[in-house]
């Protein structure tokens, strides 16, 4: 059965902790979406998630999922502190999830199961399909090294994109 599908091409602000109403609202749209089986594709903005999503360039795709684990990209709307994110699985607890930007070394967000809009499935670069490459794996195998690692991985990144750009 082939699943609808809906393109939002603003986030409405919505990322990087918004708490606006039109950010509430565009959040309540795209879980409503999910929520009934569609997939959501839009632009994040923010350099929360530098170097695995680019901000103003990638297009992610979120899906509701049944389950999530530690490296999964999640869209939520979080109570510590109160935001809506697009953050990495930090960790599992019984109650909801720990979210962490990749960028962020230390500043974690908690969110309860019911308040997740859904998880990244598809990941469009330049209109190239990255979801599931070599180079998307290693990207969340770096976000489950400690904070030092990330930190010069996230360096060499950027001064790799740097020399490409001249």
């Amino acid at each position: 059965m082939l699943m609808p599908q809906y393109i939002l091409t603003e986030a409405g602000g919505a990322l990087s902790g918004n708490t606006s109403s039109a950010a509430m609202r565009w959040f309540e749209e795209v879980r409503g979406r999910a929520a009934c089986g569609g997939a959501v594709e839009f632009t994040p903005q923010g350099f929360s998630m530098w170097p695995a999503l680019r901000p103003g360039v990638d297009t992610v795709r979120v899906q509701r999922a049944d389950a999530y684990r530690v490296s999964d990209i999640v869209l939520a709307s979080c109570s510590e502190p109160r935001g809506i994110f697009l953050h990495r699985v930090a960790g599992v607890r019984q109650d909801g999830l720990v979210l962490m930007g990749d960028s962020n070394l230390y500043q974690t967000e908690f969110c309860r199961y019911e308040d997740i809009a859904g998880k990244v499935v598809g990941l469009r670069r330049g209109g190239r399909e990255l979801s599931g490459s070599f180079s998307w794996r290693v990207l969340a195998a770096v976000q489950r090294l400690p904070g030092c690692f990330r930190r010069l991985c996230v360096r060499l990144c950027t001064m790799s994109i740097r020399k490409r750009r001249r």
